[in-house]
């Protein structure tokens, strides 16, 4: 390839092929080109959005809401409630105590920590639960400072 061939168009003859302009456009083409396209486009209607409903689109959403409504029914856990006492009136003590047995829970310790958490529950402190009188914990503290200057004198 030869790179010193270039050339000026201005240089050219006018009648040269080179010259000449590619695309020719009829007369008076780009004058009426813009209502024209404004034209067009004014008379294009826009489309609406629109959803036809028919009886199966309606029982299809139907159907769907109904089964999730079955499965979140049927994942969410059941709320057990407390059993009536007419429930357990008809069990013997005898059964209760059989089954802690098998449970391996002492009877005794299962009263005293119902108890406990009963008391401890509602707005009550410990130290009501244990029924001690102010003047028990003062007498103790005195008893306690009494018997520690005793041993730092010994």
């Amino acid at each position: 390839m030869n790179e010193d061939n270039n050339f000026r168009l201005d240089e050219l003859p006018p009648e040269h092929p080179m010259r000449q302009h590619p695309f020719a456009a009829p007369d008076g083409y780009f004058d009426t080109l813009p209502s024209r396209v404004q034209a067009r486009v004014m008379h294009r209607p826009k489309p609406a959005f629109s959803i036809s409903w028919s009886w199966q689109r309606t029982t299809a959403s139907l159907v769907g809401a109904s089964l999730i409504a079955l499965l979140v029914w049927q994942t969410l856990p059941q709320r057990q409630e407390s059993l009536p006492s007419e429930a357990l009136a008809g069990v013997s003590n005898d059964v209760i105590t059989a089954y802690l047995d098998e449970q391996g829970i002492n009877a005794d310790e299962l009263a005293d920590g119902q108890q406990l958490h009963s008391s401890l529950g509602n707005d009550t402190t410990a130290i009501q639960y244990l029924n001690v009188q102010p003047a028990d914990i003062q007498q103790h503290i005195k008893d306690e400072v009494l018997s520690d200057n005793s041993n730092v004198g010994s």
